[in-house]
């Protein structure tokens, strides 16, 4: 009986002594059920079984066969195509027709003849769009862009930072995009928008990067140069393995923090609107201050070193919050600030900012007052003391009207009336009454949930003593610690979370 198998074949090279051929088949009979489940780039399907009798006889002819070709992958779509559609780029295309009349010109000639070289063999070509302002970004410092990258004849972007939602920071001089767009950027001017034309051994070389760049392709790189500043990348942390991180010198942890600290300057000084500059130059401290506040220290030296680089950022994070309103979390950062340096104007004065701004107008006065004290010339100091009062003024006033009609009310009431309420609020004060016990229990929770704060002051002259019994109590049963803080004239409860064990 002849045998006829579907059949996965396989190439091999060697020498046949009996005949004079350095090439056979391997075959493997498979399982026609199973025979669509192998896709490999070592086994094939036949479109007709394999005459295996004839293909065997070494006096044969051999056997004929045809190999089923798989179909084409479909193209990776890399962007949403309704957003691609906004970025199209049709001069690639030369779509409109500009410069025709020479039939032999491509669109990047096109585009070429339209600008200005910028190095002297004309592999990288300019056209700016929109011209910038100030100086050209110096040499080594740090550029955000928007860039969109495109090859000739394809309007789609192979790479677009705005197609990605999100900007690309670069440091000129160490080498981290393509030399051609280093070189590029390097021209520019803050604001500016401009068109590069790159040749091949400026961007991509001879291979490319299949399948959207071919090989030795010039490429048209479309480029916005949004800000520039001298501070240096910050290392990405999260890649770092945990034996890394757990050999990191302190030396490491503070070049890293100062980056986070610039990169927070640089966000608060930016061009966004008001919040989200804020929320971004608080995020860059925060995420400083928790780095230096986790990092071993080896000696006095690297402590003090520390504790002068978190002052510095427990005062601008005190001033986002403040910006913000997050006043508690302002002045827990002023307090830490203070224990650094208890005679640093700016943590006095910004606490007593944070503290009326809480509507504690008197305790506010107080810090801003011992500020003026030691800078009685300050002009800021006393703008915001002149603030304050208006503030004050206008609180008295609502408060003075309130109280007008609540003495109305009550001077309709009976005597016998005046006397049990009396009673009644001589006996809520021996209690903590629902209300308080509420308004305790929310700020204790939001306290746990805040993953920034680590620590919550309380005024204890802003408490009754059954409210300060019982937040002690409700924070120890949340599972937090609680300490009595005395500084000067004034006394805080403090409740802290508490700190995560450390790994073994």
């Amino acid at each position: 009986m002849r045998k006829s198998l579907q059949v996965s074949m396989c190439m091999y090279f060697f020498h046949n002594k009996s005949r004079k051929s350095s090439t056979i088949f391997k075959i493997i009979a498979i399982n026609m059920e199973n025979v669509n489940s192998i896709e490999d780039e070592f086994h094939v399907r036949l479109t007709e079984p394999v005459d295996l009798d004839e293909l065997c006889n070494p006096d044969g002819r051999g056997s004929e066969f045809e190999v089923v070709l798989p179909e084409a992958p479909e193209e990776k779509q890399y962007f949403d195509e309704e957003d691609v559609f906004k970025h199209l780029n049709y001069e690639v295309n030369n779509v409109d027709g500009s410069d025709s009349e020479d039939d032999n010109q491509t669109p990047f000639d096109s585009i070429a003849k339209k600008m200005f070289s910028v190095i002297g063999d004309g592999s990288v070509m300019k056209r700016v769009k929109r011209v910038g302002s100030g100086e050209v970004i110096p040499k080594a410092y740090t550029a955000t862009i928007h860039y969109e990258g495109y090859v000739e004849y394809c309007d789609v972007p192979f790479d677009s930072t705005r197609l990605r939602g999100k900007t690309q920071k670069i440091r000129l001089g160490e080498g981290q995009v393509i030399l051609g767009l280093e070189v590029a950027v390097g021209t520019m001017r803050k604001g500016e928008k401009s068109d590069f034309l790159i040749q091949h051994q400026y961007a991509y070389g001879p291979m490319g990067v299949p399948p959207r760049i071919p090989g030795n392709a010039t490429v048209l790189f479309v480029v916005e140069l949004l800000n520039y500043s001298d501070t240096p990348l910050v290392p990405d942390m999260d890649t770092w393995s945990a034996e890394r991180r757990k050999d990191a010198t302190f030396e490491e942890i503070l070049d890293i923090a100062n980056a986070y600290r610039k990169a927070g300057n640089d966000a608060f000084n930016g061009d966004e609107n008001g919040h989200k500059r804020i929320s971004k130059a608080a995020s860059q401290y925060i995420k400083a201050i928790r780095l230096l506040e986790n990092a071993r220290l080896a000696n006095q030296s690297e402590e003090d070193e520390m504790k002068r680089v978190l002052l510095k950022l427990y005062l601008n994070l005190a001033l986002c919050d403040i910006k913000q309103g997050q006043c508690p979390r302002a002045l827990s950062n002023c307090i830490k600030a203070l224990e650094i340096d208890p005679q640093n104007i700016k943590a006095m004065y910004r606490r007593g900012q944070a503290l009326w701004h809480s509507n504690e107008f008197d305790k506010g006065r107080h810090w801003i007052l011992k500020a003026q004290k030691l800078n009685p010339k300050d002009a800021h100091i006393q703008a915001e003391l002149r603030k304050l009062d208006r503030k004050k003024a206008e609180m008295d006033q609502l408060h003075k009207a309130t109280y007008q009609r609540m003495f109305a009310s009550a001077n309709s009431t009976s005597k016998s009336s005046d006397v049990a309420k009396e009673a009644k609020t001589k006996d809520k004060q021996k209690k903590c009454t629902p209300e308080a016990q509420d308004l305790l229990q929310t700020k204790l929770k939001e306290f746990i949930k805040d993953d920034v704060l680590t620590e919550m002051p309380f005024a204890l002259d802003t408490l009754t003593s059954a409210e300060t019994e019982y937040l002690q109590q409700a924070a120890l049963e949340m599972g937090l610690e609680v300490r009595t803080l005395h500084q000067n004239s004034d006394k805080y409860l403090k409740i802290l979370k508490p700190k995560p064990e450390a790994e073994q």
